[in-house]
């Protein structure tokens, strides 16, 4: 998506934010960066593409770790230039063993000691260790009133990457703003129409537009509907947590109609360009609003 010409996205600002300061931690100006956000986010795609712009060699974990397994983690690259980026790993952040051994390695000046006794130790570690490492960590869901946990935090970098439904719908247009092989431009903003109008009672992600699209083709190409599935698809996703924004699309929608009916009062064809480059949203999305609006505005 090409954003030299236009202003970017709420989402694409904050993984901006997040580039940044990724790029911190690339650049040794900080050890440790923790991000949280829901999956979908964009922040392991962000992180990776940030890492490999400035040429940075990264080491990715991102399934089940033991305590010791982590301990030999830590030590094996505990002076080399490596990035250790830990992705959705969550289950080490309610260990005690897990936070103990991260709070020793992200804290220290200027070195690090990281320290593990225990009579199961293997010959070939040693019960303590100096390190110099950078970490990278990304999760979903972290433990709350955990001091342990929070004592971890207070070593990193911290971003909360939270997208609200109205953002994520943002970021589908622009998206699909050029259509897809197989969906062109037409389809794909119906699609997203479509997502907004039946998903926003759902905890929508960015991960959600290139199944419909996938969806929309299959469909097409077997010659039925689409929007069956999709919805089904949308029914599946869990519903907004307290601290997600929901969408009020309608209600935003509404506005802006009225403010294009009150600039150009006697042009239909008008008021559906104005509002469609002020929403940027479908021809057909202008006349769904305005056919739900019509009693509300006396038309």
């Amino acid at each position: 998506m090409d954003v030299s010409t236009r202003e970017p996205t709420s989402v694409e600002k904050k993984q901006q934010t997040l580039a940044n300061m990724t790029k911190m931690i690339a650049l040794s100006q900080y050890h440790s960066l923790f991000c949280i956000s829901g999956g979908g986010a964009g922040k392991t795609w962000t992180i990776g593409r940030t890492l490999n712009e400035q040429r940075q060699d990264w080491l990715l974990l991102n399934s089940h770790c033991t305590a010791l397994q982590l301990y030999r983690i830590l030590f094996l690259n505990r002076n080399n230039n490596l990035i250790l980026f830990f992705d959705d790993c969550d289950g080490m952040y309610r260990s005690a063993v897990h936070l103990g051994l991260l709070r020793s390695a992200l804290y220290g000046q200027p070195d690090r000691i990281v320290t593990y006794h225990s009579s199961q130790l293997p010959d070939d570690l040693p019960s303590s260790f100096q390190t110099t490492s950078r970490f990278i960590f990304c999760a979903n869901q972290v433990p709350k009133k955990s001091p342990m946990f929070d004592a971890v935090m207070t070593r990193c970098l911290v971003y909360r990457m939270d997208l609200s439904n109205e953002e994520i719908i943002e970021q589908f247009r622009v998206m699909s703003e050029k259509g897809y092989p197989g969906c062109p431009p037409d389809a794909a903003a119906e699609i997203v129409d479509f997502i907004e109008q039946h998903g926003n009672e759902r905890r929508l992600s960015m991960r959600l537009l290139t199944p419909a699209i996938r969806i929309y083709k299959f469909c097409t190409e077997e010659s039925t509907d689409w929007r069956p599935v999709l919805l089904a698809q949308l029914q599946n996703l869990g519903r907004p947590t307290s601290g997600t924004k929901r969408i009020n699309g309608h209600t935003k929608d509404a506005r802006i109609l009225k403010q294009a009916q009150e600039k150009f009062p006697d042009s239909v064809k008008e008021q559906q360009e104005w509002f469609c480059s002020k929403t940027n949203k479908s021809r057909a999305t202008f006349y769904r609003v305005m056919s739900r609006c019509r009693p509300e505005y006396g038309e």
